[in-house]
């Protein structure tokens, strides 16, 4: 069964052109995550970030990953995307 309850603790990188962010969680956990699924094709709240052009400006709110319009990305699923992503790109080596 997967822990849930995860927090992200620090940001390390943004990388707007491939919609990347480096993140360390509370446990010690580090890992790049692309959100790139999220905005190729945004709507709602996405779509906003990239209109404002405000990407770069996630910061952290109560452990989870958020931008100044209100979008916010549960830390467990943004773990969960870089341990599937971590996966697929040792699979593709």
């Amino acid at each position: 069964m997967k822990k849930l309850g995860n927090k992200i603790k620090k940001i390390f990188s943004v990388d707007l052109e491939g919609f990347c962010i480096d993140l360390q969680f509370c446990d010690g956990f580090r890992g790049q995550v692309s959100l790139k699924h999220l905005f190729e094709k945004p709507k709602g709240l996405a779509a906003e970030i990239l209109r404002g052009d405000i990407f770069c400006q996630c910061f952290l709110e109560g452990g989870a990953l958020a931008w100044p319009n209100g979008f916010e990305l549960c830390p467990d699923a943004v773990r969960q995307w870089i341990v599937v992503q971590k996966g697929a790109s040792r699979q593709a080596a």
